[in-house]
């Protein structure tokens, strides 16, 4: 009788990883990247720059002007022997109401492979925090802990994008809205 119980569990406990490597294994649905203007690539953070400048209107960004520029400007190779049969395919974004859905995207051996981190902005007193909140693998949706493999390839996303990110957080205030992110160079009144 136990004998036939822990089978019973052993079978169970590996039907479960089967399931999750099968979910993980699923690309995620990937927001869609307008097709290319004729506005030129580094526009998006000379006009942040521009606007945290005058200081004088709010500037909203729309998501699709992000995914266009993220699209225009990442590019990757993945080096050593990995290089030969996977290749880095870039990012999207996706806002919603105070979160920032970060899409990495792989293609190995031909099969696109996707990993996601939902992330939040914070203000201090003095400086911006942003937060991992949560992410997934594919499908599987996993908590802020089992993101940290990803760790590396957000790292070395935050310095390619580095004056992106220098213009952004020169702003007052930053919002996350439904498909556009809402910046505000004003001063506060006081």
């Amino acid at each position: 009788m136990i004998r036939q119980l822990i089978k019973t569990l052993r079978l169970l406990g590996i039907s479960l990883l089967a399931g999750a490597a099968w979910v993980a294994h699923r690309p995620a649905d990937l927001p869609r990247v307008a097709a290319p203007s004729s506005a030129k690539a580094d526009d998006l953070p000379d006009m942040m720059r521009q606007t945290t400048i005058k200081r004088a209107a709010v500037m909203e960004v729309s998501e699709v002007e992000i995914n266009r520029h993220l699209s225009a400007t990442l590019s990757g190779k993945i080096p050593g022997v990995l290089g030969g049969w996977a290749a880095f395919e870039g990012v999207r974004i996706d806002l919603e109401p105070d979160t920032a859905r970060l899409f990495l995207i792989w293609k190995i051996h031909g099969h696109t492979q996707t990993a996601s981190v939902d992330l939040a902005i914070h203000r201090g007193e003095k400086d911006f925090r942003v937060e991992v909140l949560r992410g997934a693998y594919g499908h599987l949706e996993m908590p802020r802990g089992m993101m940290r493999p990803l760790q590396p390839s957000l790292q070395a996303l935050a310095e390619a994008l580095d004056p992106e990110i220098r213009a952004l957080f020169q702003m007052t205030q930053i919002t996350i809205a439904k498909d556009k992110l809402v910046l505000d160079p004003r001063f506060p009144t006081a």
